[in-house]
């Protein structure tokens, strides 16, 4: 049988269908797409450029070992998103009996007063001195993101970086929609207190 090749135009379930019946092109079209999005999320959770490179490909060898396991349910980046969150956890707990601390990142996404997140790296066009004050502004909201409790930084990350709905974040943490609302404004919540006090 011939195959039509892969395009841009190949949606991920054509490609997750293709893995499943063994077309190995279709995994590295799915790691070339996404590959970036899994590492932000697990270094958004984790704070550490080289766990989260762990993680992210610890969870493509995940989706390559468990694919005939997906039912397509959701979609594949939802799915993808429960396995990097779930491999996170775990690094995280390995951290905690090991008693480490994660490092804090200048490169962390920025709150804004509502407890919204987003990326505002300083720009070239900067004044030295603004650019200066964004950093530590960065600084300071790593350093508080750190002192979230992880299911807060979870929802946030999902929400405010990766721009899922409610309902993705849901089937990702496997929580109800309820949940996750009520979460995430609690997270915004700690954040804003956590920056007052800083």
């Amino acid at each position: 049988m011939v195959r039509v090749p892969i395009t841009d135009e190949t949606t991920d379930r054509e490609l997750v269908a293709r893995l499943q019946d063994g077309a190995e092109d279709a995994f590295d079209e799915l790691v070339r797409r996404h590959q970036q999005r899994a590492l932000n999320v697990a270094f958004q959770i984790l704070r550490d450029h080289e766990d989260a490179v762990e993680v992210a490909q610890d969870a493509f060898v995940s989706v390559y070992r468990h694919i005939g396991t997906f039912r397509g349910d959701a979609e594949f980046t939802t799915w993808l998103h429960q396995i990097v969150i779930n491999l996170a956890r775990n690094k995280h707990r390995w951290w905690k009996r090991r008693g480490r601390q994660a490092a804090v990142s200048l490169d962390a996404p920025v709150a804004t007063h509502d407890g919204e997140l987003r990326r505002d790296p300083p720009s070239p066009t900067d004044p030295p001195d603004a650019a200066v004050v964004k950093a530590e502004f960065v600084q300071q909201i790593g350093a508080a993101m750190e002192r979230l409790p992880r299911k807060f930084r979870e929802v946030l990350v999902l929400r405010n970086v990766e721009e899922m709905s409610y309902e993705e974040i849901s089937t990702v943490l496997g929580c109800s929609v309820g949940t996750v609302k009520s979460r995430i404004a609690r997270a915004r919540e700690a954040l804003k207190e956590r920056m007052q006090h800083d």
